[in-house]
């Protein structure tokens, strides 16, 4: 983790359950060309390598890895209207050689050539909401500035490259020719093997790049270390400036809280050490450092090399998540205004103060989400009476799914899918679904156990993995075959993953985003888990029910979070963490509606909103407010709390937007208007008072 902060053992959230590494060989896409060949399937014997000595392996080892220096502005989610100060933490990262298009092709076949360049492989939430990056190398004086090209939170990996400006910098610190290939850097040999440690690289053009002394020759394996492995972990944690090594076993192997695979090692990761590479014996990279658990002793996690690889190989194809499948499509007019939307920013139709869709234009790439099958929950098949009644009485393993999730994101129990399984349809283009109630027994012919387990690889049957990490593990997109009992009968599906949406998104950046509507002193929400962290309070546990849930279409879950207190709210003094119910009779489904209910349809004496208490779900509370005293109270309370407007850019709809324009005649007022609730009323019933004419 970066220095200065503190972070769980499941880093970032930590709230839904997890899931682990599948045991097949190494994801596709020549991996070997990244950080060298060799790397080796789970269910694959890696081949033997050359013990190295200790002094060349520790040099080697090191001169990759460099200290990442990182200042950091983030949003906050109690105060939405502002930004949280200016904070300054380390990390680790380690150089590897990435290869890129140069624009060019060879012609014959329309093949874009590459160029050989540097990355470097760091960990997500050392880079997040980064405003400058420094990267320092391990040996010597060198210092390049870098930015943030891709990244993936929910995986917490990040690829960072260097400026163009300072490329010539870091070619020099770490002594290679800038107009050259960089094999000499991390080598990989003509035969398709890692480059030997030791040698000298070499150029295209046959001249040495690189002395013996220099060069760096990494390798990324993708077995997973077996248990009481030896493991190194290189970084820069705090206690010193100059570079760390500690060493330590593979504790076990496991899932993280979204299923994804995850290794414990009792090797020390404090903070600073996040994003460090973490070598086995033969000196390969098995994983990159990442999380340690709280109030525990020696219990540290890394990311294993499988699911770098993962990452990696998405970044190089260039495979982004989709800004409208990452939000619920509020939120981010103004970012799919300023990037996704080329004709809409290029007629200048994005936010009024301009902050989100300058910020979206420089913010890294994101990676599509975790996999999912789009099952809301699977049950063990212990009970011998469970199974007979679902016809198992005659095979081994399979859970039972409980409910599905479908196109539109609404969720399905059994007696919902009972007529849908009755008709049938030829129609695959979109692949086989799972129903509720069916028994999922394999995927991808690998056996499931009667308690979700699976074998962790054929080479080693006797540790279990929980069977999501086969499917966390893939792309999204990708297609698995499916092995289930179905009214007791077998069939075999052909299942399309897909992303989850949750209806409390999980990742600030990724999936959420600092939204507000403030009216009358009340500070309305949408439900994020970035808010719930922020505010550390034991209240907020009471919204777990909602954390697993999915969203249909652009559904939010609104909260009032906290009142700002003034003469207008006395009764309503400290009520906070209650989910907002309705406005004036009226259901807002998302805050774009909460804020067209507010400046079009409240027109009576007074505003009421009813709101839930968690701790009792069923009383309903109000809270009532005379409609003019609160247009009048609405300056004094945004200057009060230094707040420059009643709500957030992103939660004025496009419609609400084009109605204002039409109702104000100045470039001026219009810029104005939108800072208040009382001038985009107004500008409303100008609206309407020209139509009636």
């Amino acid at each position: 983790m970066s220095d200065d902060e503190s972070i769980d053992d499941e880093m970032p959230t930590g709230i839904f359950p997890g899931e682990t590494d599948a045991p097949g060989g190494s994801s596709a896409g020549g991996i070997s060309g990244i950080l060298g060949a060799g790397a080796v399937g789970g269910s694959v014997k890696p081949t033997k390598r050359p013990r190295k000595s200790r002094s060349a392996s520790s040099s080697s080892r090191t001169r990759p890895v460099v200290k990442l220096m990182v200042t950091s502005v983030s949003r906050s989610y109690v105060e939405p209207w502002r930004r949280k100060t200016q904070r300054e933490s380390t990390g680790t990262g380690f150089l590897i050689r990435w290869d890129e298009g140069d624009g060019t092709n060879n012609g014959d076949n329309d093949v874009k050539k590459t160029r050989s360049s540097v990355r470097i492989v760091t960990n997500a939430h050392v880079v997040r909401n980064a405003s400058t990056v420094r990267a320092r190398a391990s040996f010597g004086p060198y210092v390049v500035s870098c930015e943030t090209e891709w990244v993936s939170l929910p995986l917490d990996l990040a690829l960072v490259k260097i400026t163009g400006g300072d490329w010539e910098d870091f070619c020099r610190g770490w002594g290679f020719d800038a107009d050259v290939s960089v094999d000499g850097l991390l080598r990989v040999g003509a035969d398709g093997t890692n480059g030997e440690i030791g040698g000298v690289g070499t150029a295209s053009n046959n001249k040495p790049t690189t002395t013996t002394q220099q060069l760096q020759c990494l390798n990324l394996s993708t077995t997973l270390p077996s248990l009481d492995e030896n493991v190194t972990c290189c970084g820069f944690p705090m206690g010193g400036s100059q570079i760390s090594v500690t060493r330590g076993v593979v504790s076990r192997i496991d899932v993280d809280s979204q299923h994804v695979l995850r290794i414990q090692i009792d090797a020390a990761i404090n903070p600073g050490n996040s994003g460090g590479p973490v070598f086995d014996e033969h000196g390969d990279v098995v994983g990159v450092a990442s999380a340690h658990l709280r109030a525990a002793s020696n219990i540290g996690y890394i990311i294993p090399g499988k699911i770098v690889e993962l990452f990696l190989n998405m970044c190089r194809d260039g495979l982004q998540g989709k800004i409208e499948d990452r939000y619920c499509g509020l939120g981010i007019s103004v970012v799919v205004n300023g990037v996704g939307d080329d004709a809409n920013a290029s007629n200048g139709s994005g936010g009024r103060d301009g902050n989100v869709s300058g910020e979206a234009a420089q913010e890294p790439k994101h990676v599509p989400g975790i996999p999912t099958l789009a099952i809301l929950g699977s049950q063990n098949l212990e009970s011998k009476a469970l199974r007979r009644t679902l016809g198992l009485e005659d095979l081994d393993g399979g859970v039972r799914v409980c409910g599905v999730r479908d196109e539109d994101g609404e969720e399905k129990k059994d007696e919902e899918v009972r007529n849908e399984e009755e008709k049938s349809t030829d129609d695959t283009s979109k692949g086989d679904k799972l129903k509720a109630n069916d028994v999922l027994l394999a995927i991808d012919g690998i056996p499931i156990g009667y308690d979700g387990t699976i074998q962790l690889s054929a080479t080693r049957p006797d540790e279990r993995i929980n069977f999501r990490s086969l499917v966390t593990c893939q792309r999204v997109g990708s297609k698995v075959l499916l092995d289930v009992l179905r009214d007791k009968q077998r069939k075999e599906l052909e299942v399309v993953l897909d992303t989850c949406q949750f209806l409390v998104p999980q990742y600030d950046g990724f999936d959420a985003c600092p939204l507000y509507t403030v009216c009358g002193g009340c500070v309305f929400s949408p439900l994020t888990v970035p808010l719930i962290s922020e505010k550390k309070s034991n209240k907020i546990s009471s919204f777990s029910q909602y954390f697993r849930k999915q969203r249909t279409g652009n559904e939010q879950l609104l909260v009032l979070h906290k009142v700002l207190n003034d003469e207008v709210n006395v009764g309503y003094h400290g009520w906070r963490n209650m989910i907002l119910k309705s406005v004036n009779g009226y259901t807002p489904k998302n805050i774009q509606e909460l804020v067209d209910i507010i400046v079009r349809k409240v027109k009576g004496k007074t505003v009421e909103f009813h709101v839930q208490s968690m701790e009792s779900e069923d009383a309903d509370w109000i809270i009532c407010m005379d409609t003019q005293e609160v247009l009048d109270a609405e300056q004094r309370i945004l200057y009060r709390h230094m707040i420059a407007s009643w709500t957030s850019t992103d939660a004025i709809s496009r419609e609400l937007r084009d109605a204002i324009e039409e109702g104000e005649s100045s470039e001026a007022e219009k810029s104005v208007c939108y800072n208040t609730m009382c001038g985009m009323r107004k500008a409303l019933g100008k609206k309407e008072k020209d139509e009636e004419k």
